[in-house]
């Protein structure tokens, strides 16, 4: 084994994520396929891919890893995250989605999952793969396993459409931002189905990324989408990342509607048919979610940030419906995982009733407009324990209302409120304000930006 010196800087807390070749290389995935079959005794795994420039030969390191260790693949190919998911799900079977997500265009990376979609972190197995390529244990001679290929897009498809209300969507008009990323994928079986007239910008799958980066929450990569829904006559439109595991929406003024905003439509319907249901929101969801979920008898449930600890609470507390502000939302029905089209089913099915009575899409979501979030910031650290400590200290010197501790810390000042945490991707600080009024929610991110940075080379 010669291994990358930074290759530990690869496990994340809720997954494997890192800047190839120098903290992730193919021997390295090749040793955690090989560790992930040994170490959970598995014989059968899924493994599926994204487009980015390395994961070919990532996805080839990783099938020998898998086969040299006596497993069997089932290779499903050039998919979105959450057909993997799928898969999983139906098939009762582990799996990988070599992917960096929404990470820049030089990373990539192993979204990993047992059985029934359930993801690995650094507690349930992560830190035992991590732990025993380290050792470098590992069974001497076995019987090679074997290679198969499966399309699961079509049963997929008929999977998440079921039950879509295909008649009534007729005569919308939607842009899409594929952002050349596997949404690329996702869209033809959506057009395929649906009656909706779909334009699709940037379908060509393509790992540079050429013309935006990955985020679609982000503004500067909504740039060509918003431009081009102000140029034409649109319903709304919608955005995705890398790996088509997030949505972004924007209404039919160019403007974006904050996903947690998104959540508080789509818990408001749900909880209509599940009285009293759970839902799942973070620190760093708008207030709007939290305040539409009692409002509508919910029970609302705080989740860690990061699609594995929300999925591990979900299973847990048996939660019906959660939601990010990154553009991610988990459905019960889902095998507790994300789903950008049952999300955005859930938008179309809102939105045909709002249009009937002559809404458009920015009037449908104005009830849920009510405070202005700042976009997240991340400020790389030395030490990330240490950094929130010392932040907290400083936050709570500025005179607050009140301090909860919980996956970082919730301040509330008043007028404006916010959280700090560590960063679950990066070796960063991940921080959001919100407030009635943007410019002030602004100020005061600025302000703890600004600290954070001055302590950020501390060790």
């Amino acid at each position: 084994m010669t291994l990358q010196a930074d290759y530990k800087r690869a496990f994340k807390d809720a997954d494997i994520r890192a800047i190839y070749p120098t903290e992730i290389d193919e021997e390295l995935v090749y040793f955690v396929a090989r560790a992930f079959v040994e170490e959970f005794g598995y014989k059968k795994i899924l493994v599926a891919r994204d487009m980015r420039l390395s994961t070919p030969s990532l996805h080839e390191a990783f099938i020998k890893g898998v086969v040299d260790s006596g497993a069997d693949v089932v290779d499903i190919g050039l998919v979105h995250t959450p057909a993997l998911y799928f898969a999983s799900g139906t098939m009762d079977l582990p799996g990988v989605m070599i992917t960096a997500s929404h990470s820049p265009k030089e990373y990539n990376g192993l979204k990993l999952v047992h059985a029934q979609a359930i993801p690995l972190t650094e507690k349930n197995g992560l830190g035992k793969i991590r732990r025993r390529i380290e050792k470098g244990i590992f069974t001497a001679e076995v019987k090679p396993g074997k290679v198969t290929k499966k399309d699961v897009l079509k049963a997929y498809q008929k999977f998440v459409l079921k039950g879509a209300l295909v008649k009534k969507l007729d005569g919308l008009k939607v842009v899409a931002d594929a952002g050349n990323g596997m949404a690329s994928v996702l869209m033809p079986l959506l057009q395929e189905k649906l009656a909706i007239d779909f334009t699709v910008l940037f379908p060509e799958l393509d790992g540079r990324f050429p013309n935006r980066a990955s985020d679609p929450t982000l503004s500067r990569n909504q740039r060509q989408l918003k431009k081009v829904i102000k140029e034409g006559s649109y319903d709304f439109g919608i955005g995705f990342d890398g790996d088509s595991d997030r949505i972004a929406f924007i209404d039919e003024k160019g403007t974006y509607i904050n996903s947690a905003v998104i959540g508080a439509l789509l818990a408001e319907r749900m909880l209509r048919t599940h009285p009293g249901a759970k839902i799942g929101y973070t620190n760093l969801d708008s207030l709007i979610f939290l305040e539409t979920i009692k409002k509508c008898g919910g029970k609302p449930v705080p989740v860690r940030v990061g699609h594995a600890f929300i999925k591990e609470t979900m299973r847990k507390k048996d939660v019906l419906f959660s939601a990010e502000h990154s553009g991610h939302f988990y459905f019960k029905d889902y095998f507790y995982t994300d789903s950008v089209t049952l999300t955005l089913l859930g938008v179309l099915e809102a939105y045909v009733q709002a249009k009937a009575l002559g809404q458009t899409f920015s009037e449908m979501m104005k009830p849920y407009v009510q405070y202005q979030q700042t976009e997240d910031v991340i400020v790389m650290v030395k030490n990330r324990t240490l950094a929130l400590e010392k932040t907290r200290a400083y936050v709570a010197s500025l005179n607050p209302i009140k301090i909860d501790s919980f996956d970082g810390f919730f301040v509330t000042f008043g007028d404006v409120w916010g959280s700090v945490k560590v960063s679950v991707t990066e070796y960063a600080l991940k921080l959001m304000f919100e407030g009635k009024k943007k410019k002030d929610a602004q100020v005061m991110q600025d302000k703890v930006v600004a600290y954070i940075r001055s302590i950020a080379g501390l060790e």
